[in-house]
């Protein structure tokens, strides 16, 4: 697992995420980027792509096919205040076939400020039957980890409300929507 604060250093990104009313509104959608070598950023969200998987990505050995991602707000007052211990995957497979197609590698990132008590990401790195690693949700906080390999949970957020965009790598392409 790698962790990065302050990982964002183009303000003025963060800053037009912050005042943008619609980053979060597709809460829990799955979307596909082909990657800015095919297509130039369009969206927020493709922006914040390139800027943490381009030329800043700390995670420089990845062959990939293009992103998948996702918003998500976590709150007592939301439609969700937690999410389940589960692992990421190619969806659309495992409904057809059952095979688990993991992600190359996967990532979370918090994009706008907050205040929020609970909500922390809990990763079984080593296993459900041992201690898992435990990261508090931070603005402008980079985690990287093994998405597709180790079960993941987000614990309940008991006051605030937790706002993240999810993004992992595929080295092929999944059949999700085009944003």
């Amino acid at each position: 697992m790698i962790i990065i604060d302050d990982f964002i250093q183009n303000k003025t990104l963060l800053d037009n995420i912050a005042k943008d009313k619609t980053f979060f509104s597709s809460n829990g959608k799955y979307y596909w980027y082909d990657g800015w070598w095919w297509e130039k950023p369009n969206t927020l969200k493709k922006e914040l792509i390139k800027e943490i998987w381009g030329e800043n990505s700390p995670y420089k050995e990845v062959k990939i096919e293009g992103f998948e991602y996702w918003t998500g707000q976590l709150g007592p007052d939301a439609s969700t205040k937690e999410l389940p211990i589960h692992f990421d995957k190619d969806e659309a497979e495992w409904e057809k076939s059952g095979k688990v197609i993991p992600p190359v590698i996967g990532s979370v990132f918090y994009p706008v400020p907050f205040d929020i008590t609970g909500g922390d990401l809990v990763i079984y790195s080593s296993g459900m039957d041992n201690e898992p690693e435990i990261v508090k949700p931070k603005f402008n906080r980079l985690i990287i980890f093994d998405a597709g390999n180790h079960e993941h949970t987000v614990q309940q957020v008991n006051s605030g409300l937790r706002s993240a965009i999810a993004i992992n790598l595929w080295d092929r392409k999944l059949d999700l929507l085009m944003e």
